[in-house]
Order: C-alpha cells, then sequence, then structure tokens
C-alpha cells in the first residue's frame, strides 16, 4: 500500500495563509529578466485643469522632457530581477492573442514601484522608427540612447525626399540621445526625417495590480511584523504610454 500524503495543517482562524516571500523571491533571482527602473515624474510645463487634456497644450520641444511629459530621474534608477511577460487578451471568438504593446511585471519583494516609472529590459532589444524634425542645430533629439547590437540591429535613416544617409559617414550616434550631422549632406531645415534604431525595450507602468496589500507575518513571533508583498505592474510601451491618460 502506498504511503499517505501528508500536508501541512492550516491555520485554524480564518483567512491566515503563510506566504513564501522568500521563495518567490529566489524564483526571481534565477528565472527572473534584468530590468532597469527610472522613477519619473510629471513634467511641471504640463497645463490645463482637470477638465482639459494637459496634453494637448504641452510644448513638443519642451527643454524638461523633450515632449515626454515624464522627466525620469536618472540618479534614482537601479536594477533588479522580475518577471515580464506580454498580457493575453481574450477575443470575442474565445481565441487568445498577445497584445504587443503591453505586459505584466512581477517584482521582488524588496521592490517599490510607483505609476509612470521607466521600465527597460536591459538584456534584450527592439527597434524604434522615429520621425524627427531638422533643426538649425549640428545635432537632433532623439527619444531614446540608441545601442550597439551583434544580432542584427538596424540603423535606416530616410528623409522626407527620400534620401538615405550613413551612419558614420553623414552622421553618427554617441552614448547619448543626439543624432551629429557630420557633412553638409543632410536633410534640409525644418522638413522630417524617419530614423530607425535599436534601442532597449522600453514600458511605463501604467497601472499597479493589488496595490492596496497590507500584509502581517505573525508566525511563531511575539508580535506581529509587517511584510512587503511582490508588486505586480501592467506595463506598456514608452511612446504609447500617452494614449493613457497620465494623471
Amino acid at each position: 500500500m502506498a504511503a499517505k500524503t501528508t500536508y501541512v495543517k492550516p491555520y485554524s482562524k480564518p483567512g491566515r495563509v503563510s506566504l513564501r516571500i522568500n521563495e518567490i523571491d529566489m524564483l526571481l533571482d534565477n528565472q527572473g529578466t534584468n530590468v532597469r527602473i527610472t522613477p519619473s515624474i510629471l513634467c511641471p510645463n504640463r497645463s490645463g485643469d482637470q477638465n482639459e487634456d494637459a496634453s494637448v497644450n504641452h510644448p513638443l520641444d519642451c527643454s524638461i522632457c523633450d515632449g515626454n511629459q515624464l522627466v525620469d530621474v536618472t540618479s534614482l534608477a537601479f536594477n533588479t530581477w522580475a518577471f515580464v511577460a506580454g498580457v493575453k487578451l481574450e477575443t470575442q471568438i474565445d481565441q487568445a492573442r498577445f497584445d504587443v504593446k503591453d505586459a505584466m511585471m512581477t517584482t521582488q519583494t524588496d521592490v517599490k514601484v510607483h505609476y509612470w516609472y521607466k521600465v527597460e529590459m536591459v538584456d534584450h532589444t527592439a527597434q524604434f522608427n522615429q520621425l524627427i524634425k531638422r533643426t538649425t542645430a549640428a545635432d537632433d533629439t532623439l527619444r531614446y540612447i540608441p545601442i550597439d547590437v551583434s544580432d542584427g540591429g538596424v540603423f535606416c535613416l530616410i528623409d522626407s525626399e527620400g534620401n538615405s544617409y550613413v551612419r558614420d559617414t553623414d552622421y553618427s550616434i554617441a552614448n547619448n540621445k543626439r543624432i551629429t550631422w557630420l557633412t553638409a549632406n543632410k536633410p534640409e531645415v525644418e522638413t522630417i526625417y524617419s530614423f530607425l534604431y535599436p534601442v532597449l525595450p522600453t514600458f511605463r507602468i501604467i497601472d499597479l495590480i493589488h496595490e492596496n496589500r497590507y500584509y502581517y507575518n505573525s508566525d511563531k513571533l511575539p508580535r506581529k511584523e509587517p511584510v512587503n508583498l511582490p508588486q505586480q505592474a501592467h506595463l506598456r510601451w514608452d511612446y504609447m504610454a500617452k494614449n493613457v491618460e497620465i494623471t
């Protein structure tokens, strides 16, 4: 006769559940994704009241946020391990599909995140296509810092006349959000050009799931002690996060 399986008895008091927080953290250490999280605050140049869409009045050439409506506090950025996975949506015909612009993230218990924080996947790459207005200056501003990748990252620049430009011949990219023009061969001032370049997959936190959970551990302790639970955040691609109302 097979041995009977035994289980630890639950607490007699209803609602008392022992969560193995340390095991969740260990699992994230072993199988999580390396992410860089940057705290963000609203740009002070936003205008409008509660009955007005402030983004309409926000200058696209804002010197503080470059038109992103959010200011990233890079001095407070930190790296951690997290689970990040695409959001699974259910269609009307009951067939699952993944929403390519959204993802869910679960963090370790010692990590605290808030709305609009920036989340970057530091070991992965993506392509971003940006429309840029040529200025009179020697360089133009990019939304993200381009990265050099060995797995087929593409740099492609075409102006409104259909002319193509070559990296390190017509323009250069430094380790910042600037594209610098090297010769007289460049798009005309005040015209729009398109630039495709590789970036880190970059998201914004647009919602916090199960945020108001306050848990205490009183197992074999003289007094109850507060315990931080893992946070779960709803992420959206940074360049699409403006579709969500910023408050």
